[in-house]
């Protein structure tokens, strides 16, 4: 009878699916506080000018937390897809998780809103394997010492406790990740463009009806790679051309025209690069409404100063 239960047992054990794990473990994690975060969003307030300025109120704190994973890929595991509903940082005695107020897609960039996690395995694998990453804020109540992120769904999560008694800190600033030079600034009465519609191309002007079309000559250059989700050794930097504004003698920003690109005008551009071992520059020639009055001009980004001129 012994000999039979030991069998029943073995039986059924083998009968039981393994406890699914998580494929993720910790490389790094860092944890940042802070008071206030500035959102790069632009559907509130103006970047440069008056921005959208996020308090974490006298109750709470903003929690900046980055996380590096290792991937344990296989044949069969090719890809790690978690969505953001699934990344929450759980509290002492909670019974539901917290979800992220905004996260970091490229530094200094708060963007509001959760973020999924997501690795696919390197098709020269296993010679090279791939991490995964989460850069993102939580607004936490004040006096909270200890939390855990909590990756993944239920029976397959990664736990991971967070020390989050640290001081107040500032986060990086947008402008901290670029140098900006003024290489040419001029007045036009109007912009020759050329667009192509219906696999025509078609010339046209852009026509100031007030003022007129300033043309600003900018050499950017960045001082770090700001691509949250990079890889080991990789260097990436990202930006759009329209977080670039004018401020003038008056203190007020000009209207921005645009970017000029192959002949046309466009007012929405991206600007990416990458590198090995130095950063390339980038000329942007920006177009602006207004007067060129003499004095001095500010050239931000975001809302950081990052350059000026003086017009005589």
């Amino acid at each position: 009878m012994k000999t039979l239960a030991i069998a029943i047992i073995c039986s059924l054990a083998a009968g039981i699916p393994a406890l699914a794990q998580s494929p993720l473990s910790a490389a790094s994690v860092t944890v940042q506080r802070y008071d206030e975060i500035t959102s790069s969003d632009a559907s509130t307030g103006m970047a440069c000018c008056a921005p959208h300025i996020l308090e974490s109120g006298p109750g709470a704190d903003f929690f900046h937390v980055r996380a590096v994973f290792n991937v344990a890929f296989t044949e069969e595991l090719d890809r790690v897809s978690i969505n953001s509903s699934d990344i929450v940082l759980m509290l002492p005695g909670a019974a539901e998780g917290l979800r992220a107020v905004g996260h970091y897609d490229y530094i200094g960039r708060l963007e509001t809103g959760e973020t999924s996690l997501y690795a696919r395995r390197p098709n020269d694998w296993p010679a090279e394997t791939a991490q995964a990453f989460i850069d993102s804020v939580w607004r936490v109540p004040e006096g909270t010492t200890q939390a855990t992120l909590v990756i993944g769904e239920e029976g397959a999560q990664l736990q991971l406790p967070l020390d989050l008694n640290v001081a107040p800190g500032q986060p990086v600033s947008p402008g901290s990740t670029l140098q900006a030079t003024v290489t040419g600034f001029g007045a036009e009465a109007q912009v020759a463009v050329s667009d192509q519609f219906g696999r025509q191309d078609v010339a046209g002007r852009v026509v100031p009806t007030t003022g007129q079309a300033l043309r600003l000559d900018l050499a950017v250059t960045p001082l770090m790679s700001t691509a949250t989700d990079a890889q080991a050794g990789e260097n990436q930097f990202f930006m759009y051309a329209q977080n670039f504004s004018l401020v003038g003698p008056n203190g007020m920003p000009m209207p921005y025209l645009g970017y000029l690109t192959n002949g046309s005008l466009r007012t929405n551009w991206s600007i990416s690069s990458s590198w090995e071992s130095e950063p390339r520059t980038s000329n942007l020639p920006l177009y602006f409404l207004g007067v060129p009055e003499a004095g001095v001009y500010t050239v931000y980004y975001f809302q950081d100063p990052v350059a000026q001129f003086n017009l005589q």
